[in-house]
């Protein structure tokens, strides 16, 4: 007989936010983060890498992260609670490097939210891995 094989599947889910208003849109949320990317320097492979992000809601409405996602296996976001217009936070992010390959690395942290004219946030883990 034949071998089987198995296929992954992986999809990507963000709100529709077309419908809205104008005025709709402008009483959203806005995220605006402090630094999209935390530059981790050199470290060796199998290090775990610890990266804080911080951001305000500069919106008019809470602000909700529904899911932080990334395609690399080792990382792993703190939580995220919702955030109150004018309201700030900080979360932590971990970067296990023991499956990425030597060398310079860019692994991306993908946020998707409930804001209209941000839906979808990246975070960037850059650095070196020895």
């Amino acid at each position: 007989g034949r071998a089987l094989s198995a296929i992954g599947i992986w999809s990507f889910t963000k709100e529709d936010f077309s419908s809205l208003s104008k005025e709709e849109r402008d009483r959203g949320p806005m995220p605006v983060f402090t630094s999209s990317t935390y530059n981790f320097g050199k470290v060796a492979s199998g290090s775990v890498v610890n990266a804080v992000y911080s951001f305000s809601n500069k919106g008019k409405s809470t602000l909700v992260v529904h899911k932080a996602d990334s395609e690399c296996s080792g990382v792993r976001a703190g939580e995220i609670p919702p955030v109150e217009a004018g309201g700030s936070l900080s979360f932590s992010v971990s970067l296990d490097t023991s499956a990425l390959p030597k060398g310079e690395t860019m692994v991306v942290l993908t946020l998707v939210t409930n804001s209209p004219s941000r839906p979808i946030v990246n975070l960037y883990l850059l650095g070196i891995i020895a």
